[in-house]
């Protein structure tokens, strides 16, 4: 309940603001919901309607150098959930201020992870590291000067929940402020590859440290489109001094046929050994001590029905190098955007 009143009078103190400062409001939204058959030991083995979630933005301009957006986000069975709300003060190319609570620029899937920004069904195994849509309170600094991109922020940080799994608090609960960036170098209208940094404390004695690296890449042609990322976390364990240290990657490349684009990705991560629900999974847990290997080849298609409308399908093999499960499964998704 608190959630939901807080989220409430966020929303309404934006607008508000807006509508005293006569800012230009557009609004825009997305609905998506899928279809999910797995293989017996999968986590679907009947078949069944899921995943049904959807978002409203409100966009403005309140003068030339100032806006605002915000974003709220709904699934069912859970409460509305609050995922950007931010001023943007804009300088120059080269200066462009967003205070608030925004997405994490840390490669490029996580702010591009709408059911309709993506070809795939399932989002890529390696963003089980982070929350999904990860999302935090604080100040960001972006801009590009000439071929170069750049981001860089300061949050109030990853935290762990009373299960040991990363979150995002609604504050900070130490006095360390987590720093990170992204540069990126972008050649011509199609190719840009970046690398990213974010390092912070998670505990509230501001003793245990987390780490991400990561190095992203995007290739467009009139024809084709390649999107990958590898991420590594390096962590402090929770009840120890050793050091963790896991990786992952994903390659997706997709094939433009005016408003169909069919898919490959290839994705490889370390993932918990209990771990088969990979959609639902939470976040890494500073506990676990054992990972295993996983590989992930997916193949589908993404069809734009019309300006608003799409569908997707997708099959995937999953395989673990050290367990066995039988739980290749198929995918679909129907969705629209306004």
């Amino acid at each position: 309940m608190k959630t939901m009143k807080s989220i409430f009078l966020s929303v309404i103190m934006i607008l508000s603001l807006a509508s005293f400062l006569k800012a230009q409001i557009k609004f825009s939204g997305y609905f998506s919901f899928e279809y999910l058959k797995s293989q017996q030991e999968g986590v679907c083995p009947d078949g069944t309607f899921k995943n049904l979630s959807g978002g409203l933005l409100a966009a403005g301009t309140i003068s030339d150098r100032l806006t605002f957006l915000t974003e709220v986000q709904l699934r069912l069975n859970e409460n509305f959930t609050l995922r950007q709300a931010y001023l943007n003060i804009q300088g120059s190319d080269s200066l462009n201020i967003r205070l608030g609570l925004f997405e994490i620029p840390f490669g490029r899937f996580n702010r591009l992870a709408r059911p309709s920004e993506n070809p795939t069904v399932l989002r890529p195994l390696v963003f089980h590291f982070f929350p999904f849509r990860w999302n935090d309170l604080g100040l960001c600094w972006e801009g590009n000067f000439s071929v170069f991109y750049y981001s860089a922020f300061m949050v109030n940080g990853l935290s762990v929940d009373q299960d040991g799994y990363l979150t995002t608090a609604a504050q900070d609960i130490n006095k360390d402020k987590a720093l990170g960036g992204r540069l990126g170098l972008r050649l011509g209208e199609g190719f840009e590859a970046g690398g990213s940094i974010y390092t912070g404390k998670y505990d509230s004695d501001g003793s245990k440290r987390i780490v991400f690296e990561g190095v992203d890449l995007i290739w467009v042609t009139a024809e084709w489109e390649v999107r990958g990322e590898y991420i590594k976390t390096i962590y402090d364990h929770a009840t120890s001094d050793e050091k963790m240290e896991f990786d992952g990657y994903y390659l997706t490349a997709s094939m433009i046929v005016k408003n169909f684009r069919p898919f490959l990705s290839y994705q490889h991560s370390f993932v918990p050994d209990y771990l088969v629900n990979d959609e639902q999974a939470p976040a890494l847990g500073v506990f676990i001590e054992n990972m295993v290997k996983k590989t992930r080849l997916a193949l589908g298609f993404k069809w734009e029905i019309s300006k608003n409308f799409f569908a997707k399908f997708e099959y995937d093999w999953n395989k673990e190098k050290d367990v066995s499960i039988k739980d290749n499964a198929l995918s679909v998704q129907l969705g629209f955007v306004f």
